[in-house]
Order: structure tokens, then sequence, then C-alpha cells
């Protein structure tokens, strides 16, 4: 089953946590003396903002949950939008025969989804017990809200996703 991830905000959110902040095993151990503060460029704390602040619908998670099952039943990959802005991956997703019509019977156009899944793998990963660096934006509470008062949707959507149980169960702390 391919991944389908929302790789323009984790790329953002990847750019700038610090490496003891990411994933580990407990046998790592990050080398203090050697990590810098992360360099982020005005578009990438700009998006960092958008995605941190976007609200999701309270009917978000089965939507998405759904849409990604129909994208991928219609054999639909949306691009890898690593290195790309927020609006480059909304156009990158545009240009995708398809997609706007599996999109908009969910409920969705490719703005909105692509908000959508950004802010909740965003809101996933700074929920996640990480430690977030100094001046981090904090994710909208009423997401916080959300991912507390649905903890099973919030895992169903990361199956949908791709990722597997266990990586990021531990929503909201």
């Amino acid at each position: 089953m391919p991944r389908l991830l929302p790789a323009a905000g984790l790329a953002v959110l990847a750019a700038i946590l610090p490496v003891s902040a990411r994933a580990q095993t407990p046998d790592q151990a990050p080398n203090q003396a050697q990590e810098q503060p992360p360099q982020l460029s005005e578009q990438m704390r700009a998006d960092l903002a958008q995605g941190m602040a976007y609200r999701l619908p309270d009917d978000f998670f089965p939507r998405a949950r759904a849409t990604l099952q129909a994208l991928q039943a219609s054999g639909i990959q949306p691009p890898d939008s690593t290195g790309m802005s927020l609006n480059q991956t909304i156009t990158a997703m545009d240009s995708i025969p398809g997609l706007q019509n599996v999109l908009a019977m969910h409920g969705f156009t490719t703005e909105t989804f692509v908000m959508g899944i950004t802010a909740f793998g965003m809101t996933l990963a700074a929920t996640n017990g990480q430690k977030l660096p100094a001046g981090f934006p904090a994710p909208n509470p009423a997401n916080i809200a959300l991912f507390k008062s649905r903890p099973q949707d919030v895992t169903a959507l990361m199956q949908a996703m791709g990722t597997p149980p266990g990586n990021g169960e531990q929503t909201a702390q």
C-alpha cells in the first residue's frame, strides 16, 4: 500500500526539529554538542505557522480516511511534496487528473485537503511527546481537543496514510 503522508507539513517539521526530538531508539543518544539550531526560510516559517494554526473540521478524520482510501482505489497518488511549500504542493496536486473529483466527493478542495492533512501530521508530531524548539508555534487548541476526543479516528487515519500503528499513537498529552 503506498504511503500517503503529509510530506509538505512533515518536511517543514522535520527541518526544524532538533535531532534529539526526532524518533530514536532508546540506545541512540544525540550528540548535543553537534546540534545546531535549524535555519528556517521565511516560507518554511510561514508554512509552519499556517499548518499549526489551521483548524480541522470536526468530521475531518473520517472524511480524510475515506478520501485516502478512494485515492488509493483509484490509483491516484499525490506527488512527493518533499521540499515544496504548501502552495507548491497544492498547485502540484491540482495538476493530477481525477484528484479534484475524488476530493470533491468527500467535501474537500485541494487546498482544504492539503491543509487538513498537513495540520493533522504536524499536530500529531507536536502532541506526540516530542520536545519542540523554542518559538515553535503550538498546534491549534481545537485540533488538540479533537485528537483527544477521537483517538480511534486518529489511529484509523494514520493507518490509512500508511503510518504503522504505534508510530504516534500517543497523540495528545
